[in-house]
């Protein structure tokens, strides 16, 4: 019976229904639309900077620098230390037995592949044109199981490093940067003196602007003459079979090994704090458009209230309960919620596909060429269940003042 009620009253009032469901069908499409939008960006950088950069980084330095004398001498953190007459000493900066820390960690539970690099800066100029580009010294066979980048060449091939002499593998960015091109020679020369001429090998374009736009990479052997960093490996890549996993798998690394190691969240946790203020912001927006659609919900439920009151009078009359009369204005806000949640789900599965198809060329911080857009299960479950939540809860109070009417005083005000 209750449901009948609530049928017939929403099905006599079609104009404020619809105008209702579609407040509600909106404000979930939105919902689902923007969630997809930040999610795609989001999972663009992180992906292709994961796979391109690696899980784990293990560097030459320690994670700080701890001094035992002078901590027992002084215990107070907050101390200020002044040492007179100090004589630097120069540190050659390297992993110490790298071969066999790369043996020990290929040991470890979890850890896919580890491979060795040499880094470091270099001014590269190819005609009157001139920028700075991180040099990484590389093996092409353990680097390709450790990142993805080499199949993001979109010229050449990384085994041409070992086929030509002082080959190079630029990004796209430094590629147009420079105005190189596949068999051009750039001339590359780093702070400590090292100078080639390096040819152009192969050309790669991850879609990660800081990546693409800053990168070279060159055999170990050759990069280590460059930076006059003979024989020394300052950097390990480490791939885990599972990268959200690499905050743990670093711990236990730095643990063995000593050095500072990074997982990719301690690399990027610029950007992913910038990713965490966006999906803030997103939040809020899309709160806003459901608790907009909320009061649509509460308005017309109110007017319906007021309009019926008569009905209600007679409804009690004939023994409906106080809980009766609430539980009808609820299912009525419970099918509304219900048809436009469901409305929304699909509504939003068809902007997606077309906002996904749109030509809308990006180049930001990460390269696409069209809309970025990322949809999992718990997105559509969210919504649907933040809008029910949204529109019972803007029904309680209507129903509760339909309930609150005393048929006696509805009767004697109508006369």
């Amino acid at each position: 019976m209750r449901w009948l009620i609530s049928m017939r009253y929403l099905v006599t009032h079609k104009r404020q229904t619809l105008v209702c469901i579609a407040g509600v069908t909106i404000s979930v499409t939105m919902f689902l639309a923007m969630f997809a939008m930040m999610q795609g960006f989001r999972d663009k950088f992180i992906i292709e900077t994961v796979e391109a950069s690696g899980h784990i980084v293990v560097n030459d330095e320690p994670r700080e620098t701890q001094t035992p004398i002078l901590q027992q001498a002084y215990p107070d953190p907050n101390a200020l230390l002044v040492l007179d007459r100090a004589k630097p000493r120069d540190q050659i900066k390297k992993i110490k037995n790298s071969q066999g820390l790369i043996r020990k960690l290929r040991s470890l539970p979890g850890v896919i592949a580890v491979a060795p690099e040499v880094t470091g800066d270099a001014i590269a100029t190819y005609g009157t044109k001139t920028i700075n580009v991180a040099i990484l010294g590389i093996d092409p066979d353990q680097q390709a199981r450790v990142t993805t980048i080499g199949d993001k060449l979109i010229a050449g091939d990384f085994e041409r490093l070992r086929s030509t002499a002082d080959g190079v593998v630029i990004g796209r960015g430094v590629a147009q940067l420079l105005g190189a091109d596949m068999g051009d020679s750039i001339l590359l020369a780093s702070s400590t003196g090292g100078r080639t001429n390096a040819r152009v090998v192969g050309v790669f374009q991850t879609g990660v602007t800081p990546v693409d736009y800053s990168r070279a990479y060159m055999l170990v052997n050759n990069a280590q003459t460059l930076l006059d960093k003979k024989n020394i490996v300052n950097r390990l890549i480490v791939r885990t079979d599972d990268y959200t996993l690499a905050r743990e798998y670093a711990a236990q690394i730095e643990s063995i090994a000593g050095y500072k190691t990074e997982s990719w969240q301690e690399s990027n946790a610029n950007f992913l704090k910038i990713f965490r203020i966006q999906d803030i912001i997103t939040y809020i927006i899309t709160a806003a458009l459901l608790v907009v659609a909320a009061f649509g919900v509460l308005n017309i439920l109110i007017m319906a209230v007021l309009e019926r009151v008569n009905d209600i009078a007679i409804l009690k009359s004939f023994g409906f309960s106080r809980r009766d009369i609430t539980a009808v204005f609820l299912l009525q806000g419970l099918v509304i919620g219900l048809i436009g949640s469901v409305l929304g789900l699909v509504v939003g599965k068809v902007l997606i596909a077309a906002l996904r198809r749109l030509p809308i060329r990006m180049e930001g911080l990460v390269k696409a060429e069209g809309l970025l857009m990322s949809e999992t299960a718990s997105q559509y479950a969210v919504a649907f269940i933040a809008a029910m939540v949204v529109v019972l809860i803007a029904s309680v109070y209507p129903a509760r003042r339909a309930a609150r009417y005393d048929p006696v005083e509805v009767i004697r005000g109508a006369h």
